[in-house]
């Protein structure tokens, strides 16, 4: 299993003459379309698991704890969200294009990208611990949080595996694994409450959780090599060449991580506090909403761009656009149907004023579904100075639209300043291509 899975359309090896080949090339492309389809639903399971598991345990120490509870555990994810996005070197975006590429020492890049990725959690754990130390008051709160921060080195690192299989279009073992850690997860703080524990030991929860994704993880990758051939790979020359490698994309990586939540810290200084907080709810669902759009990205990367960039099919790539184009419009449609539904459900009666901003944010989602296909194209040709100058013209665009029509606009402004960002940051992707064209696909070294 070093090598990389043979390609299904290639019939060359099998001898068939030129009038014979079309049928099974068109046979072996429908095969690999339908394996695309059937990881995207072990991808979009494994989204609704952490959904429902994330609903539900909240649910629990809510209901058993109180809100001041929720309130505690709801800062700390806040902060372990935040230390996880500070560790992303070699994130998914940037490695998956190379592991598909890679025919060979699958094992050691494996293993050296787990090093760096394993330094970089470490490092922005013990930053977000300071910042907690310095800005938490509340002794239990602090408790909590720095409990949970201690499952950052155990879920990057080990999201190397993950990688692989998404670039092998596997991905029924990853969620199996992150199953069986939600599921982890949930009954530990069901055990917790039964017992009478006291509020910070739920938090061992997470950690626990971390650990067993981590295991199963692990093991999923044994049958590529032995553990101490892993530890063989590692050198400190191949770990510092995927440092720098990863070091390149992160200003890109952090500027879209910024950009997702520029709104709600613009116009949560702008706008009035009630209409705010209408606005940052609704928000909220369209941030679950685009998971579904990265799934996506991921799931189509390996099963159909990198091929059609292999390819040069220019064909194959606006069919790309245009189905990641249709699903954004599933939740235009969905939003304009249950929107207040959804509201209601979600927050209380007092927020179904906020379903004409669910509208409006699927449909800047629209261009976010299509964004995927740039982005993945760009990462894929290893352009990081692209990327860094797509999302920051991206975050800018976005910034002065929000800032110049919310008294026209109200909290409108805010899908609005975001489409607005998209467009600004694909003509960036467009005047770095004309100042230096893109090198082909299959020139990029792996």
């Amino acid at each position: 299993m070093t090598s990389k899975p043979a390609d299904p359309t290639d019939v060359s090896s099998v001898g068939a003459t030129p009038s014979s080949a079309a049928p099974l090339l068109r046979r072996a492309r429908s095969l690999a379309q339908l394996a695309a389809v059937r990881n995207f639903g072990w991808l979009m399971l494994d989204k609704g698991l952490s959904v429902v598991f994330g609903l539900a345990v909240f649910g629990l120490i809510a209901r058993c704890f109180g809100s001041t509870a929720s309130g505690h555990f709801a800062y700390a994810l806040a902060l372990l969200q935040s230390a996880l996005g500070l560790s992303l070197v070699c994130s998914a975006a940037v490695l998956l294009p190379r592991l598909y590429r890679m025919h060979n020492a699958i094992a050691a890049t494996l293993a050296n990208v787990f090093v760096v990725r394993f330094a970089g959690s470490c490092l922005a754990a013990a930053g977000a611990a300071v910042f907690a130390l310095i800005v938490i008051d509340d002794p239990m709160r602090l408790k909590i949080t720095l409990l949970i921060l201690l499952s950052v080195p155990l879920i990057e690192p080990f999201y190397t595996a993950v990688v692989y299989w998404q670039s092998r279009n596997d991905n029924r073992r990853p969620t199996l694994c992150r199953a069986a850690g939600l599921l982890t997860r949930a009954s530990v703080v069901m055990l917790a409450i039964v017992l009478g524990a006291p509020l910070w030991a739920v938090a061992f929860a997470w950690l626990l959780e971390a650990s067993v994704a981590a295991l199963l993880l692990s093991l999923s990758v044994r049958p590529l090599a032995t553990l101490r051939v892993f530890k063989q790979r590692i050198s400190t020359q191949r770990s510092l060449a995927y440092l720098r490698f990863g070091v390149r994309f992160l200003p890109a990586m952090w500027l879209a991580s910024l950009y997702v939540r520029i709104d709600r810290l613009l116009l949560g200084a702008l706008l009035p506090a009630a209409d705010f907080g209408i606005y940052a709810s609704a928000m909220q669902l369209i941030d679950v909403w685009l998971q579904v759009a990265y799934l996506t990205g991921f799931a189509t990367g390996p099963a159909f761009l990198y091929r059609a960039l292999s390819e040069r099919n220019h064909r194959m790539l606006w069919q790309l656009i245009a189905l990641m184009g249709g699903f954004g419009l599933i939740g235009v449609l969905g939003a304009a149907l249950f929107g207040e539904l959804a509201m209601g459900l979600v927050f209380g009666p007092h927020f179904r004023a906020g379903a004409p901003y669910l509208v409006a944010g699927c449909a800047s989602a629209v261009l976010l579904f299509i964004d995927q296909v740039v982005q993945m194209r760009v990462t894929a040709i290893n352009r990081p100075l692209t990327l860094t100058i797509k999302w920051a013209a991206a975050c800018l665009g976005a910034v002065v639209v929000q800032a110049t029509t919310y008294r026209v606009l109200g909290a409108f402004a805010g899908p609005t300043g975001l489409a607005a960002g998209v467009v600004c940051g694909w003509i960036g992707v467009w005047a770095s291509f004309r100042l230096k064209p893109a090198q082909p696909f299959k020139q990029v070294p792996a």
